[in-house]
């Protein structure tokens, strides 16, 4: 590979990270930076559609925002580049936990893994997502009494 190509990957990478970063601490200008003005996301069944309405269901209650603490842990990542676009696939394993007043009698842990098939574009020299789509594996859902917090430590 070129020094190019590797500066490339490490920038689509990046994006990638930053993305986990930021709806784990729900810095949403964080995750609305990965992508482009005119991204589209498909998160089929829970969402599909532009990137401004996706940032709408990160938070909404009865969306993704149902979750108060969230975990993804990157893995494998394949990065293919094509001069200014570049295919990935990002495996990820994500854990949520509903939160406390979402209706439910006992707290849940929904442990999900999945793939991230992103299309990336390099526009005025800034990488960023163009097109992505989610492909769920498999979900795991335990049912608790409670969880326990980390002592000193405030929940989000």
């Amino acid at each position: 590979m070129t020094p190019e190509e590797l500066s490339d990957r490490a920038e689509i990478s990046d994006v990638l990270l930053r993305y986990f970063r930021g709806v784990d601490r729900r810095d949403w200008a964080l995750v609305r930076r990965c992508f482009h003005a005119d991204a589209q996301t498909n998160y089929a069944p829970f969402y599909e559609g532009g990137v401004d309405n996706f940032m709408q269901f990160l938070t909404d209650p009865a969306g993704f925002g149902v979750f108060d603490r969230t975990f993804h842990f990157a893995g494998n990542q394949l990065i293919e580049l094509a001069g200014d676009t570049a295919e990935t696939e990002t495996y990820a394993m994500a854990q949520h936990t509903n939160a406390a007043d979402a209706g439910n009698p006992t707290r849940s842990f929904l442990t999900v893994w999945l793939r991230y098939l992103d299309r990336f574009e390099r526009r005025d020299g800034r990488w960023a997502i163009a097109d992505r789509r989610l492909e769920v594996e498999w979900i795991r859902h335990d049912v608790g009494e409670s969880w326990l917090d980390v002592p000193g430590r405030n929940p989000p």
